[in-house]
């Protein structure tokens, strides 16, 4: 039996995150993860359109690309996101089906490079894009000058 990605066992794992957003490995393939849930109604804006605050494709974008990080490690280290910057054409209705994919884009001085996008897996409309950084294990060394 061929061992599970490191992507899979994150996703699959008892992590509050993937736990309350019941996320699902897809696979990975050409350097792309991609994962899906559905759009809980724990964030619903309140609004009484249905539909959920940004937020929640900040967060997955962010966990997505932060388990494609965690996937293209060859030791398992401690990751943080350094930057984040999402852009949003339309947010998620409660109960929409999504996938979220997740391309990783290189790594330069211990900083990994990641782009995403959330669409609806129903109509393959673009939600939301993302990029992101994230550091690679700890240093006592500022960002600042690594980036």
């Amino acid at each position: 039996m061929a061992a599970k990605h490191p992507a899979e066992i994150f996703f699959s794992s008892k992590h509050p995150i993937t736990t309350f957003l019941k996320m699902q490995f897809v696979g990975i393939e050409d350097e792309k993860l991609t994962v899906e849930l559905e759009a809980p109604e724990a964030f619903d804006d309140g609004s009484g359109a249905s539909r959920t605050h940004s937020g929640l494709a900040g967060l997955v974008l962010d966990t997505v690309m932060g388990g494609a990080v965690m996937g293209k490690l060859e030791k398992i280290v401690p990751i943080a996101t350094a930057g984040l910057t999402t852009q949003h054409m339309r947010r998620a209705k409660v109960g929409e089906k999504l996938r979220c994919t997740a391309r990783y884009q290189g790594v330069h001085v211990d900083m990994a490079h990641m782009t995403g996008e959330l669409v609806s897996r129903e109509t393959g409309e673009l939600l939301s894009i993302a990029t992101g950084s994230f550091m690679i294990g700890t240093r006592a060394v500022p960002l600042g000058p690594r980036v």
